[in-house]
């Protein structure tokens, strides 16, 4: 018999993004869109679509997925961005796991993530070829996006992780990704992203960053990435892309820095500024379900 499979989607005003993200999760059993309180016509594209809405506020991104996945009516969970599309190749091997009643086979499923920027695709989709080299790469830096729920807690307030135990299987589609496909669009969720992510350091650090730390981190978030990720192969938009995740890590620890003399009253600082510390606040149990 086969084994029927939820599509959850995680959505805060994405009216744009929203419509082919669901076409490509026509096949699902189940569509349940957990809505952040949207202000745009999110909530009616998705309903008109047949997906099933549930409004929930948004504390972080762990928490979230917690709670979306406790609201889905089967076991098999696919997690999809509202800006990732599931690829036909993806589609057809989750399906032919699931009507082969073989899903279960593994507890999760990693599969890559392709990202539109900058006029490229990232990897390149020509050459992209599955070898055991490629396949431990992805387990290595993909979350599973496919799981039973009921193995599976969601960590960490961004960049979040799912915690779920082996085995774990690969699979060869991919999903694509849409979100910052040029520069202006990539700032525009920048601050909040570093913000966030500051939020989450600060839990467990409290000594100071330096300037050259966070440089040094920042260089080494760029080699990781233009080398593990083969963006050398992506000419002038690979080193972009590369150096942009660098300079996203540098600022992550500059902001860090930052919150830590705030909390500490080096300097002078205005009651914006201490604001930031209760506004960005994190913690263990906001991530649990």
């Amino acid at each position: 018999m086969p084994i029927p499979i939820s599509a959850v989607v995680m959505t805060k005003n994405e009216e744009d993004n929203l419509p082919d993200c669901l076409a490509s999760l026509a096949w699902a059993d189940e569509v349940v869109v957990v809505d952040s309180f949207s202000t745009d016509a999110t909530v009616a594209i998705a309903q008109d679509a047949g997906a099933r809405v549930i409004l929930h506020p948004f504390a972080n991104y762990a928490a979230q997925r917690n709670f979306a996945q406790t609201q889905a009516q089967h076991d098999w969970i696919l997690f999809i961005d509202a800006d990732e599309r599931v690829s036909a190749e993806l589609r057809d091997e989750i399906m032919a796991l699931a009507r082969g009643d073989r899903l279960a086979e593994n507890n999760a499923y990693h599969f890559q993530r392709v990202h539109l920027f900058s006029g490229r695709w990232f990897p390149n989709l020509t050459t992209r070829r599955m070898t055991p080299r490629l396949a431990a790469s992805i387990r290595r830096l993909e979350v599973p996006r496919l799981f039973d729920r009921r193995l599976a807690v969601w960590q960490r307030a961004l960049h979040e992780e799912v915690q779920t135990p082996e085995p774990h299987g690969v699979l060869e589609g991919v999903i694509y990704h849409y979100a910052n496909t040029n520069l202006s669009l990539t700032y525009e969720s920048f601050n909040a992203f570093t913000d966030l992510e500051a939020a989450y350091l600060h839990r467990s650090r409290r000594t100071r960053v330096s300037l050259l730390e966070a440089f040094w981190r920042g260089l080494r978030a760029f080699a990781y990435t233009y080398v593990a990720h083969g963006l050398w192969r992506g000419g002038a938009q690979g080193v972009l892309f590369a150096a942009l995740r660098g300079f996203t890590k540098f600022v992550n620890y500059t902001k860090l820095d930052e919150r830590i003399r705030i909390e500490n009253d080096i300097g002078v600082w205005t009651e914006a500024d201490r604001k930031l510390l209760s506004r960005y606040r994190t913690s263990d149990h906001e991530a649990q379900p």
